[in-house]
């Protein structure tokens, strides 16, 4: 799901750390046929694994068309005593989108679709609203790069909904709103890839999970790997883990944005179909020009693109220097199951990673890079770039000091970041940390202990946060090794709030709830001068979620939540009916309790 939370849940990650030793590492030896890093990286999964109380996971390595190293570790199933093992079957998550994508490019290679034609041309009958003018149609290249300006989910009935289709969704839309014109920032959209799932089984003739088995899974060696709204429940079957026990997997109606069940064994023979060229053993799944396209960046001109991070459905990571090249992949999140998969083309390296527990988000993060760093000095000798120290400078500079308190709008929610005299504090669902300049002009989160010891947050420390304007907007860029990563935060505006706005604050339940997504707690009220919502995002039996954000009015009666990026721009709706007055937001029906 991924929904939010992403500083609160590095931080929790780093005080871990910070009170364990990792085991002891030397270099691997090129050469060595990863002697070294198939026994070193067992004692640190289990080390991270007991940390984060993960049950099972389990591993595979590649090397072109050798599968290097694989294993499992704890229990696929802990009841029955069933343990984890290369060829136990997960849910893979939004990995699944790399397939949608292939397909679709199939597709694309047999002439029966263009990419860079509009949606609409294969699904008629999809239709959503727009406040923007003279803004181009929404192509099927724009959902596989993210930058179609759709909602990013329709969270009501996506999870738990036995009944749900997402064949759907391109008349559930007609009411909805797009966030911002195609082609203005990556924003991650579940949407969009079922809208081209939905696409191939137009186009194909068959449906979309037969088409994706028999045109891409089998094609490419992977025999126990399927598309499902749940997982199959035979002997391979992981049982997915929250809260310390066992819970129900829910159904999964996005089935192109993450109904992916797969083995590490099966996605390390996708890792190598794209070493082959797009080929497995005398099939050619797609062209090398077609799989050179998908893995080349696509990014580049969007409004608020600040760097390339995103080829046709592939992630793209060129942090690691010229001599390792880029590095291209997924991650994947649902509840309770959490997965990585990564390649270095370049290299024909892939290193995959799945896990049953809800807790386990980090851990897959951590160990698949490790694991691909090993592997990469092995086999070539390369090294990751040195993480560079970087010096800091208590004391901002007098502009920052001026223009970065306020509040901004975030990936997690709303932030506010307070002046204290020469210093600057960041404040998050209740964290408070000092906002540290560094010697390269950039901005770090630094979290004392206790108010008394500081604790290097990891990566974070790394990560700096810098502060540009962009087609007017005030925002927050985050930077790695002194080059723009992404937009991480926007500046809301003081403006005066509409006075009729106050009169929809209130408390607001939820009475069209389908599946096991529910909100709760919705509180409408002004604050600062600001009109705020929190709501509680929660999945049945497996936890929830609670933020809070600005709502920008944009008529009497609509707001968009306020921000750039994932759940940002998207509409919320209020009117009356059978004299309450209600909301509309991602599916759901929200009634005020006067």
């Amino acid at each position: 799901m991924n929904i939010r939370k992403i500083i609160v849940t590095t931080l929790a990650i780093a005080l871990v750390a910070a009170c364990a030793s990792a085991p002891k590492r030397s270099a691997p030896t090129v050469g060595d046929n990863y002697a070294f890093t198939a026994d070193y990286l067992p004692e640190l999964i289990r080390k991270k694994m007991q940390e984060r109380k993960v049950v099972g996971l389990s591993i595979a390595i590649v090397d072109n068309q050798d599968v290097a190293w694989a294993e499992g570790f704890g229990f696929a199933d802990k009841d029955k005593s069933i343990p984890a093992t290369p060829e136990t079957i997960y849910r893979a998550g939004s990995i699944t989108k790399l397939f949608t994508a292939t397909a679709a490019m199939q597709l694309a290679e047999s002439g029966k679709l263009d990419i860079d034609q509009p949606l609409q041309n294969y699904l008629p009958e999809f239709s959503i609203r727009s406040r923007f003018v003279d803004t181009r149609p929404i192509t099927l290249r724009d959902l596989m790069t993210h930058h179609s300006g759709l909602p990013s989910d329709l969270h009501n009935g996506s999870w738990g909904d036995d009944q749900a289709d997402f064949t759907d969704l391109a008349t559930m839309l007609r009411d909805e709103y797009v966030a911002t014109p195609p082609n203005t920032i990556e924003s991650y959209s579940n949407l969009g890839f079922s809208l081209l799932g939905h696409v191939i089984e137009r186009v194909s003739g068959t449906s979309y999970a037969d088409y994706v088995e028999n045109r891409v899974l089998r094609p490419a060696g992977m025999q126990h790997a399927y598309i499902s709204s749940n997982l199959n429940d035979d002997e391979r079957r992981s049982q997915g883990y929250a809260k310390k026990k066992a819970q129900a997997t829910p159904s999964l109606r996005d089935l192109p944005a993450g109904g992916l069940g797969s083995s590490v064994v099966d996605l390390a023979r996708f890792a190598q179909m794209t070493f082959a060229d797009g080929a497995h053993g005398g099939n050619q799944i797609l062209r090398p020009e077609t799989l050179a396209e998908m893995q080349s960046f696509q990014d580049t001109d969007g409004t608020f693109d600040v760097n390339p991070s995103v080829g046709l459905a592939w992630r793209l990571v060129d942090s690691w220097g010229d001599d390792a090249g880029v590095i291209a992949g997924h991650n994947g999140g649902t509840p309770m199951f959490h997965s990585e998969f990564l390649t270095l083309p370049k290299h024909k390296l892939a290193v995959v990673v799945l896990a049953n527990t809800d807790t386990a988000a980090g851990v897959v993060h951590e160990i698949a890079r490790e694991a691909m760093e090993l592997a990469l000095q092995s086999k070539t000798g390369i090294k990751r770039p040195e993480r560079t120290e970087l010096k800091e400078s208590l004391i901002p500079v007098q502009t920052d000091l001026e223009r970065l308190p306020g509040y901004w709008s975030t990936p997690m929610g709303l932030v506010r970041i307070q002046r204290k005299g020469d210093r600057l504090k960041f404040e998050v669902d209740g964290h408070k940390l000092n906002l540290v300049r560094r010697e390269d002009g950039y901005y770090h989160l630094q979290y004392k202990l206790l108010g008394l010891v500081s604790i290097n947050l990891g990566d974070m420390a790394r990560i700096g946060l810098g502060y540009r304007k962009m087609a007017g907007r005030e925002v927050l860029g985050l930077y790695l090794n002194g080059k723009p990563r992404a937009i991480v935060a926007e500046k809301v505006a003081a403006s005066p709030l509409p006075a009729n706005w106050s009169k929809f604050a209130g408390h607001y339940e939820s009475v069209n709830t389908t599946g096991s997504i529910d909100m709760q707690d919705v509180e409408l009220k002004v604050e600062d001068g600001l009109l705020l919502v929190s709501s509680t995002v929660a999945i049945d039996a497996i936890g929830m979620e609670t933020s809070t954000d600005v709502l920008w009015p944009v008529s009497d009666n609509e707001a968009i939540t306020h921000g750039l990026g994932r759940s940002k721009g998207e509409t919320v709706r209020f009117f009356e009916q059978d004299g309450k007055v209600m909301a509309a937001y991602s599916g759901f029906l929200l009634r005020r309790a006067d």
